[in-house]
């Protein structure tokens, strides 16, 4: 899918800096080359963000946290009563995915409301990517709490009986196509939702005027907004792990 194109951002004058010495690979260089450039740079900084952070609040743990700690504890609990919720008991295992997933999300849709850059999520090449990962663990998770035969079985309907038996080969592969579709469901979403929200934006700095910005009438639900598209994301992939890892008994 061919990128968006955006603005200028703060990172424009860098690739401009470096398409002109000639350092970019290959795949920078043609007509959406700046754009992917900036998902790129803003994915990172964002990762770079939230290591930094976990670390300055995690590098020195008091019985009594200090203000840093606190945060970071009272997110962990929040998140790991939604794994709980969502998935069950021993839903707090899947937290490492999950909570890095709602953070990462949660941050990047932001950053397209920061003057000078872009939400990554605004571009489809990042949300598919994310929901790829997502669906590949999803049956990581379910071959590791079935075994290999057992994610067989799950996939072909759990036969028990003759004739459970004998649709199992037609029951695999529509189960499989609905794992594609769950990846095309996540990212679109996730994708379709800040993408319009960042179009909208846009729209209302050009018809806005010096005494009167109208893009200020969006940045409310926009940020709202990007809390709850990052909440979806988490619950839809967090149904999906509960479905996949569910017991038929």
């Amino acid at each position: 899918m061919a990128a968006e194109h955006h603005p200028p951002t703060l990172v424009t004058p860098i690739y401009r800096r470096l398409s002109e010495s000639n350092l970019l690979p290959e795949f920078l260089k043609g007509e959406n080359g700046e754009t992917y450039f900036q998902i790129i740079v803003f994915s990172w900084l964002v990762m770079g963000f939230l290591i930094i952070i976990s670390y300055l609040s995690t590098r020195r743990l008091h019985k009594t946290p200090e203000r840093l700690q606190s945060l970071a504890e009272v997110i962990v609990d929040f998140l790991a009563g939604l794994m709980d919720s969502f998935i069950g008991q021993g839903g707090r295992k899947y937290l490492g995915l999950l909570g890095t997933a709602f953070l990462f999300i949660l941050f990047l849709n932001i950053l397209g409301l920061i003057p000078g850059m872009i939400s990554p999520t605004a571009n489809w090449n990042c949300t598919v990517s994310m929901a790829i990962v997502v669906i590949i663990m999803v049956q990581a998770y379910g071959m590791r709490e079935h075994g290999l035969w057992g994610y067989l079985k799950h996939h072909a309907g759990s036969p028990k009986e003759l004739v459970t038996w004998i649709i199992a080969p037609l029951i695999f592969p529509l189960h499989m196509l609905g794992e594609m579709v769950r990846t095309m469901s996540l990212s679109l979403r996730l994708y379709l939702n800040i993408f319009g929200e960042d179009s909208i934006i846009l729209s209302l700095v050009d018809l806005g005027f010096p005494l009167l910005p109208l893009q200020m009438v969006m940045y409310g639900f926009a940020a709202f907004t990007s809390v709850l598209q990052a909440f979806i994301f988490t619950a839809l992939s967090s149904i999906y792990i509960m479905l996949m890892t569910a017991h038929s008994e």
